[in-house]
């Protein structure tokens, strides 16, 4: 507090005043002081001796490196055929760099970054290479797409996929049209990056993925029609042995068929645990064995084999027969349900051509000429003929399908044309001339739907010309230091080259 002292001469209420405002500054001094001290507080400063903590650098992220190789296709545009990369004059060349550019962008968004200097040894076109080159260096994923085309707009995108450091092959497949072509290999790509496998698998120790309860990951899916026709072919088995015996005891038959059929089912069970079973190989399986029977028992018929119990010994030999063709031709090649298709459509047409064929030889379609020798051996001809073509040709299943039902179509025309030659008056030269009509009719027929059902390959994009067109005139100005401008005139040619 300050005190104001009155001076001699000074008036008192002026002293007074004076004394009031020196009370008020006084009072408010402190808590002016205060705020001051607060507004102007120093930052609190650290203890002697203590060190202030430090915050560590955030760690550099490095993503994992990913190589892409070139686009490959079947050299003869079969997937049974070497493969290749993708040329610039090929067909899919366009739609490879579409995949290349489009799994090359989706990297970044998959947590890759590419290696844009490496490159797959020998194109990734060995298996071997894309394992070995993984595991080179730190590691890096290695993607090496597949593209096949399978019609006008339809392709096979076939995805090898092999993470860093590992030894397991990760593959994805699909049928996709051209306009979903890029979509599905994104998404693809996305897939197998996802995958997560065990440390023993990415150490090549251990299985390459975890099995998935999803029909056993989708192996052996054709065990349903390979128990079924193993079944059925083991009831035949039971049936043949009891009847080539002579013995048509009921006690002893049922307990045979329970027999034959649960033989047949286990060793089917058995053989899809045992190997990976798919439709087509069940299914051509079951086409030995059951042309192969047909073909036994006609064969017998047409000889006129007796005893007639007899002849089921023949239908037995047959179905083994057609049995162990089946399983040595799945042993040297795969079959797909096309190839499967295949083969019962030739046992087939060569059952039904064959019949026409000893009909046309005998000259006589009566009931008591039934050529069951021609339906015989051209079961057994028309299933070997339909084995070999199925490892040569790949089609799928509707289109054989489609020829079958031409040559049916086809046989059916060919009877209607030349019908009137049985009508009346029937001759041994009339008949082989309607047998005659209906083989025609057959093969035109089938080769008629061979022509209408076949894929048309889309044709090479036209090499657009160059265009170059003449131009004449004023080609610029040309202006000199006094200013004054002059035109140029001349001529030349423009366009694109």
């Amino acid at each position: 507090m300050s005190i104001v002292a009155a001076r001699p001469g000074r008036p008192r209420w002026l002293t007074r005043v004076a004394a009031l405002a020196a009370l008020g500054v006084a009072l408010g001094a402190p808590s002016s002081a205060r705020a001051g001290e607060e507004l102007a507080a120093p930052a609190p400063t650290a203890a002697a001796g203590a060190t202030e903590p430090t915050k560590d650098p955030a760690p550099e992220v490095t993503l994992p490196l990913a190589i892409i190789g070139p686009v490959l296709t079947p050299v003869g545009g079969n997937e049974k055929e070497p493969i290749k990369k993708v040329g610039p004059a090929d067909l899919l060349a366009a739609r490879a760099r579409e995949v290349e550019s489009a799994l090359k962008e989706a990297l970044q968004d998959l947590g890759l970054a590419l290696d844009v200097a490496a490159q797959l040894p020998g194109d990734g076109i060995r298996e071997l290479d894309l394992v070995q080159r993984a595991g080179q260096g730190n590691g890096a994923w290695i993607i090496s797409p597949r593209l096949e085309q399978q019609g006008s707009d339809k392709f096979l995108l076939r995805l090898i996929a092999v993470p860093p450091k590992g030894a397991t092959l990760l593959v994805r497949v699909e049928q996709v049209d051209g306009a979903h072509l890029v979509a599905r290999a994104v998404v693809m790509l996305r897939d197998l990056v996802s995958m997560k496998l065990s440390p023993a698998a990415a150490n090549g120790a251990g299985d390459a993925l975890p099995r998935v309860d999803d029909d056993e990951s989708g192996r052996s899916r054709g065990r349903p029609v390979l128990a079924a026709s193993s079944s059925l072919f083991g009831l035949y088995v039971a049936l043949a042995i009891q009847r080539s015996g002579g013995n048509g005891d009921p006690r002893l038959l049922y307990p045979l068929l329970l027999l034959g059929s649960g033989i047949g089912l286990g060793a089917s069970l058995l053989a899809a645990d045992e190997w990976n079973v798919t439709p087509g190989a069940a299914w051509t399986v079951a086409a030995g064995s059951l042309w192969g029977t047909l073909a036994g028992l006609n064969v017998a018929a047409g000889r006129n084999v007796k005893p007639v119990d007899d002849r089921y010994s023949w239908g037995l030999v047959g179905g083994l027969g057609g049995t162990a063709l089946s399983i040595v031709a799945l042993a040297a090649t795969r079959f797909d349900d096309g190839d499967a298709a295949l083969v019962h459509s030739g046992a087939a047409i060569g059952t039904f051509t064959g019949g026409l064929i000893e009909a046309l030889w005998r000259g006589d379609l009566g009931a008591d000429a039934s050529p069951q020798k021609g339906f015989g051996w051209g079961s057994a001809a028309g299933l070997v003929a339909g084995g070999v073509v199925a490892t040569v040709v790949r089609t799928t299943p509707s289109r054989v399908f489609l020829i079958d039902l031409g040559c049916g179509i086809g046989a059916l025309g060919g009877a209607a044309v030349t019908s009137p030659l049985v009508f009346k008056d029937i001759t041994e030269a009339k008949t082989r001339g309607f047998v005659t009509g209906v083989l025609a009719g057959t093969v035109l027929g089938g080769t008629v739907a061979y022509f209408v059902t076949r894929d048309r390959k889309p044709e090479a994009a036209a090499v657009a010309a160059p265009r170059v067109l003449p131009t004449a005139g004023v080609l610029g100005v040309s202006t000199a230091k006094n200013g004054d401008t002059a035109l140029i005139f001349g001529a030349g040619v423009l366009g694109s080259f």
